[in-house]
């Protein structure tokens, strides 16, 4: 049976994964599903000094100290920038990738930098607003393609403020996780962005990538759920 370690976007916790965990653990399938820094059950840690290493800190240490080998490494959204860091630090332990709507981490690059033009100035106008100038609030949910009400209702009462740091920090790639050849990319269309339609353009046409396009919202492990469990579970059967 495989390890799974599902790892949420920004805003988001662990929580997220709820609908999707039951699935894959009737299979036997072992299932983290933390929570990063500031976030969910761990927003009382929120600072402004909570930034994307941080974050890549609390994924290495569940692989860590959890003595995981051979994981599935999921990412949804920010946590691309997270999970991409921690497979170039730990590619030995590392024996998927996947993503959902994911910023891949690149060199020198922060999510910041790969945000569409729209969604960037959006986020820096919420920043500017706050009193302190380092909190990014929530979207609301149908502005990630959420239309059901009870789900947006449910998403909009989890979701918790972020600290503007992640998005700013840039991140440190060596190239050691291009030893990972299984990866996968998982496109929600129901939220617009143009990094993820080049990703699942790119990825379409390479060999060592498996691209996925959905048509759902952005939180897919809510609003797709079965779509999600078949692919995660084709995963865990190819390796």
């Amino acid at each position: 049976m495989a390890t799974f370690v599902l790892v949420h976007g920004a805003w988001h916790g662990g929580w997220c994964w709820s609908r999707v965990t039951p699935h894959l653990r009737a299979d036997g399938h072992q299932v983290f599903t933390p929570t990063m820094t500031g976030f969910g059950e761990r927003s009382h840690l929120l600072t402004p000094d909570v930034g994307l290493e941080t974050n890549v800190t609390d994924i290495a240490n569940v692989l860590e100290w959890e003595s995981l080998e051979n994981v599935i490494l999921v990412g949804a959204s920010y946590a691309g920038m997270v999970t991409t860091s921690v497979a170039d630090r730990m590619p030995e332990r590392i024996a998927a990738l996947v993503y959902i709507n994911a910023f891949i981490a690149a060199d020198g690059v922060s999510q910041n930098d790969m945000l569409p033009d729209w969604r960037r100035e959006m986020i820096e106008k919420e920043i500017a607003a706050d009193p302190d100038a380092w909190r990014m609030p929530p979207p609301a949910p149908d502005l990630i393609g959420v239309d059901d009400p009870d789900d947006a209702a449910w998403i909009a009462e989890k979701m918790t403020i972020q600290s503007a740091k992640t998005f700013h920090d840039r991140a440190k790639i060596t190239g050691a996780l291009d030893a990972i050849t299984n990866r996968t990319f998982i496109r929600a269309t129901g939220y617009r962005n143009s990094t993820f339609d080049a990703s699942v353009a790119a990825f379409g046409e390479h060999p060592t990538w498996r691209a996925e396009i959905l048509d759902t919202s952005h939180d897919a492990m809510i609003t797709a759920v079965d779509d999600v469990v078949r692919i995660l579970k084709e995963v865990a059967e190819s390796l």
